[in-house]
């Protein structure tokens, strides 16, 4: 007697025999496919259509197909001579087009009809002159000015980080050399302090000052020890800062003058705790002569004699290394600097791109690089000035914005500050269903507001935004905070995930 077995399956439905007798693999077809193109903006709405009407009608075409296959199989069954009059009947536990037979694909529509439905109110709210763009699994679910530049503030952070990443990459480090003659006593003439361009270079009190702690600092108290384990123990010249890596311009052009030694500099190649002197009030003018100052106290407290008080000159060409500090990777560095919004950080690793490019340690070389890697990435709509984003002379487009993200997405959400917890947004949507999920980029300058990131979904792609808004008060909380949590909770119906119930008609 020959049976014939019925295996059901998500994909297919195949009806064999045990005999010779075969058929086709694609000969019954169980559940409908739908087939999801991206939309054309030129030819399409920018909104996305609603998918739920898609899954209807695939129904109705699956059911039809069903019938087709049902007489097609009866009319095959009657041409076989069975070998018994038993029948054997295989019912399905679960109808075919049941939804429980696809309950993630018609989750994540569900999700994305739910999420282009509540960034409609999100559109009313956003001012004039303001861009913004929501992108999810490589669909434009809104598109509100998003090829108009506008003032972005610190978010060109983003930007620089990219071109970094790119040109250094993310195991790069940066590593600082102390260089002397020393005798068999233990001393030296001048011990030069030359500068790698690090800007995480800090002593162990200073996060404390800062109102946000600096989380991988290179260790200005490991350097003074690794110089006394080298064997030092007099100076009988002095501490001498070394910054010829970069150039000698302390602030960026278009910066207004309010924004010196405050903001950001005066920036240089030998740097540490952002310019300052622990104990005083103001900046040094000098940074190198001011890091040669905090090594001297160092060192002097480690019992090491030293004649003279530091100076600032160049590094003589015969004076070997006796020791070095190495900086934590390009990514832990880049971190501090977005979730914190550095702003030394960030010029300073313009002018390592530059030194990396083109062997000038510059602004102007850093951003000469930068724009040529945007071109190369087919990245336009970008003016930029500075590394930091305090020039209010840059220009950026959310969909330059949105295609950084897209393309550092595997990186970046590691390096954002975290909703309601960490860096410049850790005191925002701590009442949010989107605390801890949502990572972004600020930005802030007097008429400017920006944030610019992603909400990260489990088992999930995130959805990517950036938005940018100009106009006089919008840096106010009162005035963008209501932006931020329309925005927000928009975003959070791509992360809730609808019940069973709520997936069947």
């Amino acid at each position: 007697m020959r049976e014939c077995e019925l295996s059901v399956k998500p994909d297919a439905c195949v009806m064999r025999a045990a005999t010779e007798l075969q058929f086709p693999s694609d000969t019954c077809t169980g559940t409908p496919c739908i087939l999801v193109t991206h939309r054309d903006r030129d030819t399409m709405s920018r909104r996305a259509r609603n998918p739920l009407s898609v899954v209807v009608t695939a129904a109705g075409i699956g059911t039809a197909l069903l019938v087709v296959a049902y007489f097609y199989v009866n009319g095959v069954a009657h041409r076989v001579d069975p070998q018994s009059e038993t029948a054997i009947t295989v019912s399905p536990r679960v109808p075919v087009l049941s939804a429980r037979r696809a309950p993630n694909t018609l989750s994540t529509i569900t999700r994305i009809d739910r999420l282009d439905r509540a960034l409609t109110t999100v559109e009313g709210r956003i001012p004039s002159s303001a861009c913004l763009a929501v992108n999810w699994m490589d669909r434009s679910m809104l598109d509100v000015r998003a090829d108009t530049a506008f003032v972005p503030a610190s978010s060109t952070k983003l930007i620089t980080a990219a071109v970094a990443l790119k040109v250094l990459g993310k195991d790069f480090t940066y590593t600082t050399n102390v260089h002397a003659k020393m005798d068999a006593s233990g001393t030296t003439g001048d011990l030069y302090f030359v500068g790698g361009g690090d800007p995480s270079l800090i002593r162990a009190e200073y996060p404390s000052l800062e109102k946000y702690a600096t989380t991988a600092g290179t260790s200005l108290e490991k350097l003074a020890d690794a110089i006394v384990a080298s064997g030092v123990r007099q100076i009988s010249g002095s501490v001498v800062g070394v910054d010829t890596r970069y150039d000698n311009i302390r602030f960026v052009a278009d910066w207004p003058t309010s924004f010196y030694m405050t903001e950001a500099g005066p920036l240089g190649a030998l740097f540490v705790d952002d310019g300052m002197i622990l104990g005083q009030q103001f900046k040094p003018d000098n940074p190198a002569l001011a890091a040669s100052q905090e090594l001297t106290n160092l060192l002097v407290a480690r019992g090491v004699i030293i004649a003279a008080a530091p100076r600032h000159e160049t590094l003589p060409d015969d004076v070997p290394v006796i020791t070095s500090v190495t900086s934590a990777p390009l990514t832990s560095v880049l971190k501090d600097m977005l979730v914190n919004s550095d702003n030394n950080t960030a010029e300073l690793v313009l002018k390592e791109i530059g030194f990396a490019a083109k062997k000038t340690g510059s602004t102007v070389a850093g951003l000469q690089t930068v724009q040529e890697v945007l071109a190369k990435w087919k990245i336009k709509d970008v003016v930029m000035n500075d590394g930091s984003g305090l020039a209010s002379s840059n220009r950026i487009s959310c969909s330059a914005f949105q295609k950084i993200l897209s393309q550092e997405i595997d990186v970046f959400p590691s390096l954002l500050a975290i909703a309601g917890e960490t860096g410049t947004i850790r005191d925002a949507f701590t009442d949010s269903s989107v605390k801890g999920s949502l990572v972004a980029k600020t930005g802030t300058l007097s008429g400017v507001k920006a944030l610019t990131g992603y909400l990260t979904i489990q088992n999930s792609e995130p959805v990517i935004f950036s938005l940018v808004m100009n106009e006089a008060g919008i840096d106010n909380k009162s005035a963008y905070r209501p932006v931020w949590y329309a925005l927000s909770d928009a975003l959070n119906r791509a992360k809730s995930t609808p019940s069973l119930e709520q997936l069947i008609p």
